[in-house]
């Protein structure tokens, strides 16, 4: 009965364990989450704009820049269709973001992933931490991963701060 247990709780992980390995693989959480989102219904990030959280000095150093630095700050929700898939928090560089780039980021809902994707970003995880093991339902959320954004000669562009919701084990 024991082992029973135990292969049920390794298989409804493997999707969590699986999505983890994507997001570490991939250039950006949008990518990763518009392929299992699938071709027909994009991944929008719905924008938090009257919410603003100033960064660290411990951010501010991840990202390379000083005090005086300004940076951008978006919190949203990554959804596909009626989805929630994640709800992120993003510190960015502007400085280093194209101006088209910027008022994208500024006026729109598209993710930040999709906006700078001409800068051939990758992921550099910091942190991951999961917050389901498997056993039982999942809860709402299920994953949390922290990482670098950075343009591939390796310039940081972003900060974030991903906690992925239970939606986003199920493909389509």
């Amino acid at each position: 009965m024991a082992a029973m247990a135990l292969r049920l709780t390794l298989q409804d992980a493997a999707p969590l364990d699986v999505f983890a390995a994507e997001l570490a693989a991939g250039p950006t959480a949008t990518v990763v989450l518009q392929r299992r989102c699938g071709s027909d219904v994009p991944v929008r990030a719905e924008v938090d704009r009257a919410l603003s959280v100033s960064p660290d000095a411990e951010q501010r150093a991840k990202l390379k820049v000083g005090a005086d630095a300004t940076l951008g700050y978006r919190r949203v929700r990554l959804v596909c269709g009626d989805r929630l898939l994640s709800v992120a928090e993003n510190w960015f560089v502007p400085d280093r973001l194209t101006p088209e780039m910027q008022r994208t980021l500024a006026e729109t809902d598209r993710p930040y992933g999709a906006v700078i994707a001409a800068l051939s970003p990758r992921r550099v995880p910091l942190a991951s931490l999961r917050l389901w093991d498997g056993e039982g339902p999942a809860p709402e959320a299920v994953l949390r991963i922290d990482a670098l954004v950075e343009t591939g000669e390796g310039v940081p562009l972003a900060l974030v701060s991903e906690t992925y919701q239970r939606d986003v084990l199920e493909t389509r």
